[in-house]
């Protein structure tokens, strides 16, 4: 008898362990299955994510190609400004050669006496240089504006404008 109620408690606590294994399998299975699913939600997600990144990346191929055929575009702009300011520069220093002549044949004739010693007209042709060399040291240089401030050329007839600091 003592065998046969050992036997039945065994097979009780057998069944026990069986029972308890199954309903471990079950959870394990059922987070198996979530994990799954979650797996398969990420997978889309990043589908998507990669998908969007690649048009983004697309697109910004597109506006670097687009600024960089517009930079080779502005490129004659830059070269034709290059060349209007040096044909500029050429003709202001022209214009400072001819003054300069013009000045040094006022000076050579204010110096040979070409109007009498005391005349006016003696004078003022001798104060002719004094002022261009006073307008020139109170003129402003182009390079250095007088306050410090770069200023734009207005067109003519308007007042220029100042930089605010």
């Amino acid at each position: 008898m003592l065998i046969q109620i050992s036997a039945a408690v065994a097979a009780i606590g057998f069944i026990v362990l069986v029972i308890c294994l199954i309903r471990t399998l079950r959870t394990v299975s059922n987070m198996l299955a979530q994990t799954g699913v979650t797996i398969k939600e990420m997978q889309q997600q990043l589908h998507t994510v990669g998908t969007e990144a690649t048009t983004l990346l697309r697109h910004t191929n597109e506006v670097a190609v687009d600024v960089r055929n517009k930079l080779y575009a502005f490129d004659p702009v830059v070269y034709s400004v290059k060349h209007i300011g040096d044909a500029v520069q050429e003709v202001t220093s022209s214009m400072k050669q001819v003054s300069a002549a013009a000045a040094g044949t006022i000076r050579r004739k204010a110096e040979n006496g070409s109007g009498r010693p005391g005349s006016k007209a003696a004078a003022l042709l001798q104060s002719v240089p004094v002022l261009l060399d006073l307008w020139h040291t109170l003129r402003p240089k182009k390079d250095k504006p007088a306050n410090g401030h770069h200023q734009s050329q207005a067109p003519a007839g308007t007042a220029p404008k100042t930089a605010k600091t």
